[in-house]
């Protein structure tokens, strides 16, 4: 008893030192400036060691924590000193040099990627760019030579941008010219799970079925390169909840660990053999930090009975995040660490009391056991709920409502696909016949995996989005209900029923008063924010037009933007898409808008310029999704109920680069003008060729360009307001002469790099 209070005591301190040291590298992270975090460093490690000279026992605690935010501090000091801050003396420079291949390289349609690291400071990893095709047919431990030019990966667009950082990455580099490479030579131990990972998933490819080998290959490898091309299919898993099933994370590992021991048995003895299986798959994945961290758990777990030592789950957990956070501070900002850590969390503190709270008693035989699954599931599924959703609303501006249920359906399957995947691969491996029979019979588990997720994403209310603030407050009320609710002292039922029933009413109350605002006016306008691009929404009763769907210079996909917001205003379609022309920040979010929402009819320009790509994508999107296609050759109208939509032809004037469809917006007497791109000389042929006057609004020509927005043609329309549509960009818009000009012809102003969505209601 006294050996196991004193191991017990053991624990909390590890756990206080280990949570102190992790609290201090996510502050250093997000609140704290670089220059701050050796004086607090030292400061905390004065008090720290000011205390220990006291001697008292009942200090401990309070020195192990000071002393431990000293180190996290130092910790984060010292790796920005040995990787960004070397980084940023290269920001801006093209040098010749030459660095060894990391990964292999992936390949998208105008260029391709590799990480590699700089011979010259191997502590510095790299994401190369290359638009030549110079990393065609690389391999890890290729040692390529050329001219490099150098970006800092901590900003992007004019913003801090901390994703590269937290997968280690610190530079961005472009080739300037054509590489120079030497062969692999000899065997590279620290190559050998990425060629394992290459091998297995071109068996992948091999044995499974077309419509599933993507999926496998994400769930079992953790590449989803080929996933994210079915747009279609990675919405419904990413809004039916159950999106973390194709990130590598702690999920496959235990899957995997109970693959292993249901074959080599869960003895002490298999517990190394477990382990080693265990980090080789981690490696084999990428290592990222929710298999890393779960990794660590499964370690302490495993070998706690080879030193006859009990397990801590909450130890062990604290520990992996400091382990996780030593070797790379920047961690801290990665979505997947945080929302795996968040999600052990809940399952270690609510899950049992979650489920008690459901089910008294455990059931007992098999009828219980199957009876229970479902509770368990619920069980597990709300616990996790508890921490996750408000990251993932932080992170991603949307929630899953219906995530518990998607689990109910599909975890299951989940398991034994995940497993049966890797029994196929491993087949494959001695007889491809058998291999691809085991594949043809996984294959039905993802198709039922697949259907799911479809099933749960159908219903309108599969997820919410938080662009909407009534979705905020609800979400809020219901976390408050339910603390209110469980904290009584009433029978189980009022405590759970009372709770769910009143977060079902006021979400029903919520999405009615949304319906009812967007309801209450003669039609709704909106600019949205997408950054470097344009799209407009019209909403007139229940129908819903767009006007272009694209951005560049952003992080965020236009699509992915435009959906969202259309969810958060209760529109399920789009009724017609114009698109002025196929630029890149026009276009370049419409096959992501059409994966997310039906999109009816899509109108463009007749013979429409494609330097951009994008046609190709969108023809085939519309295809695929039953969309018509309208090419407009002349002045041509639609009424959409409430919205008229006036397309004019194609104007002459400018180059092809700027011969929009330009077109006139019409909701009872509000009239709206989009001129796309087009030039001056493009607006002068709009007004001379129709009648055009006396508008409301402008959406102002190419991003408030000095080549747009003509003196003439402003008088000429007489609108009194114009909305600039603009992000980060290295074009200079919108320039001061466009926002003067504006402005001297007495136009109201407003732009959504300023504004963010800047929204009209028609009275």
């Amino acid at each position: 008893m006294l050996l196991r209070q004193r191991v017990l005591m053991t624990m909390r301190k590890l756990a206080i030192a280990a949570l102190s040291f992790s609290a201090a590298i996510f502050a250093a992270n997000t609140i704290l400036s670089i220059k701050l975090c050796p004086i607090l460093a030292a400061l905390f490690l004065i008090l720290g060691a000011s205390l220990l000279l006291l001697r008292r026992k009942w200090l401990r605690g309070v020195i192990i924590c000071l002393l431990s935010l000293s180190a996290g501090l130092g910790c984060f000091g010292l790796h920005y000193l040995f990787t960004s801050a070397p980084a940023h003396g290269l920001e801006g420079q093209t040098l010749q040099l030459s660095a060894t291949v990391q990964t292999y390289p992936k390949q998208y349609e105008h260029f391709s990627t590799a990480e590699i690291k700089l011979n010259e400071s191997p502590r510095l990893r790299v994401l190369l760019y290359d638009r030549s095709g110079s990393l065609e047919g690389l391999e890890p431990g290729n040692v390529i030579s050329g001219e490099f030019r150098f970006s800092s990966a901590d900003m992007r667009y004019g913003e801090e941008y901390d994703y590269y950082n937290a997968k280690d990455i610190y530079l961005i580099a472009n080739t300037t010219g054509e590489l120079s490479v030497s062969a692999v030579k000899g065997f590279h131990p620290a190559f050998l799970a990425a060629r394992l990972n290459r091998y297995l998933s071109s068996k992948a490819d091999e044995i499974f079925p077309a419509d599933t080998a993507h999926f496998m290959k994400s769930m079992l490898l953790g590449d989803r390169t080929d996933l994210y091309q079915d747009e279609k299919l990675y919405g419904a898993l990413k809004n039916s909840g159950i999106s973390h099933i194709v990130a590598v994370s702690g999920l496959h590992v235990a899957f995997l660990v109970g693959l292993i021991q249901m074959f080599l048995g869960a003895s002490p003895k298999n517990s190394l053999l477990c382990l080693i299986l265990v980090w080789c798959f981690i490696l084999m994945t990428g290592a990222p930090p929710s298999a890393i961290r779960a990794g660590i758990m499964q370690s302490f777990l495993l070998l706690a009975p080879l030193f006859k030592r009990e397990n801590d789950s909450a130890t062990s957990l604290s520990a992996a995040l400091a382990l996780i956070l030593l070797v790379n501070p920047y961690a801290a900002s990665d979505v997947g660490l945080q929302l795996s850590f968040a999600a052990m969390a809940g399952v270690l503190l609510l899950s049992e009391p979650v489920r008690k709270l459901l089910v008294s008693k455990q059931p007992k035989g098999i009828l219980g056991r199957i009876l229970i699954y479902p509770v368990n599931i619920l069980a597990g599924s709300a616990a996790v709920m508890v921490f996750t959703v408000p990251l993932m609303a932080l992170h991603f501006g949307t929630v899953s409502l219906l995530a518990p249920l998607t689990n109910i359906l599909a975890m299951w399957a989940v398991s034994l696909c995940f497993g049966g995947g890797f029994i196929a691969c491993a087949a494959s491996l001695i007889y491809i016949p058998l291999g691809r029979i085991l594949a043809w019979l996984v294959s039905w588990l993802a198709r039922y995996i697949f259907a799911c997720a479809r099933l749960v994403d159908s219903f309108g209310f599969s997820s919410i989005s938080l662009d909407n603030k009534q979705m905020v407050w609800w979400l809020i009320l219901v976390y408050l209900l339910f603390f209110l609710g469980l904290r009584t002292k009433a029978s189980k039922a009022f405590r759970l029923g009372l709770p769910v029933s009143l977060s079902v009413l006021t979400l029903c109350l919520a999405l009615g008063m949304t319906r009812a605002y967007y309801a209450s006016g003669e039609g709704y306008i909106t600019v949205l924010d997408v950054g470097q691009g344009q799209c407009i929404t019209v909403f007139s009763d229940e129908n819903t037009v767009m006007i272009d769907c694209g951005s560049i210079f952003s992080t965020d996909n236009a699509g992915d933007t435009a959906g969202a917001y259309l969810s958060s205003c209760g529109r399920k379609s789009v009724d017609l898409l114009m698109l002025t022309h196929l630029h890149a920040d026009h276009a370049n979010g419409v096959t992501r808008l059409m994966s997310m929402v039906p999109v009816k009819t899509i109108a463009m320009p007749v013979d429409p310029n494609d330097d951009d790509g994008q046609l190709e994508e969108i023809l085939a999107a519309a295809e695929r999704y039953g969309t018509e296609i309208l090419y407009i050759s002349e002045n041509t109208v639609r009424n959409i109920g409430g919205i008229a939509v006036t397309m004019y032809e194609p104007g002459q004037s400018g180059d092809t680069n700027e011969r929009c469809v330009m077109a006139k917006v019409s909701i009872g007497d509000y009239d709206m003008l989009v001129t796309g791109d087009g030039s001056k000389e493009a607006e002068a042929e709009l007004i001379e060729k129709n009648q055009i006057s006396n508008l409301e609004l402008l959406i102002a020509g190419h991003h408030g360009s000095r080549y747009s927005s003509g003196g003439a043609f402003l008088e000429s329309i007489g609108a009194d307001t114009a909305v600039i549509s603009v992000g980060y960009n290295t074009y200079g818009h919108p320039t001061n002469e466009t926002l003067e000009r504006l402005a001297a012809y007495g136009y109201t102003i407003y732009r959504t790099d300023l504004n963010g969505n800047v929204e009209i209601r028609i009275a």
